[in-house]
């Protein structure tokens, strides 16, 4: 089973920061555990964990009981994932909000791949629209282009305005 990664969880450096913490989270448990069937005394506090951490460790207790062999696969899952999962990158003219990542990581895991990872970087010089890059392959929807694709007839707009 492949889990899902939220809309929250864009880049392969946000997947990176959900393993970390996944990782510690795991170390945790794996003590509680130990500590738990010895009827010792267990002090420490479980790792503050983010949401999409939580949502994470959620979704995959519920296929089956929440274990440390359980976490580990988790753990080696979410490593595949992040080795082998397709990535875009999307530039556009100012930083995105969280809503429009939101947004486009949606429409992205929708139409392209459940697992496609999505960095967002910004060049103000775009002046609007985006460029996408996945790969060597580059798609120009800005309108920097757009005006430079029509140069020739850029006179003759600006003598109507």
């Amino acid at each position: 089973m492949t889990p899902n990664l939220p809309p929250t969880l864009s880049s392969s450096q946000d997947l990176a920061a959900l393993i970390l913490e996944i990782r510690e989270y795991a170390k945790w448990y794996g003590q509680y555990s130990v500590a738990s069937r010895v009827k010792a005394k267990f002090t420490t506090e479980q790792p503050e964990l983010s949401a999409a951490a939580v949502e994470m460790i959620r979704d995959w207790g519920k296929e089956e009981a929440l274990s440390q062999k359980r976490l580990d696969l988790l753990l080696s899952t979410l490593e595949k994932l992040k080795n082998k999962a397709p990535v875009i990158t999307i530039t556009l003219a100012a930083p995105a909000t969280n809503e429009v990542k939101k947004t486009l990581v949606t429409w992205c895991r929708s139409n392209i791949a459940p697992d496609v990872l999505v960095s967002f970087r910004f060049n103000a010089t775009l002046l609007g629209g985006m460029v996408v890059r996945s790969g060597s392959h580059i798609y120009d929807w800005s309108f920097r282009r757009a005006i430079l694709n029509e140069r020739h007839r850029f006179g003759e707009m600006l003598s109507r305005v």
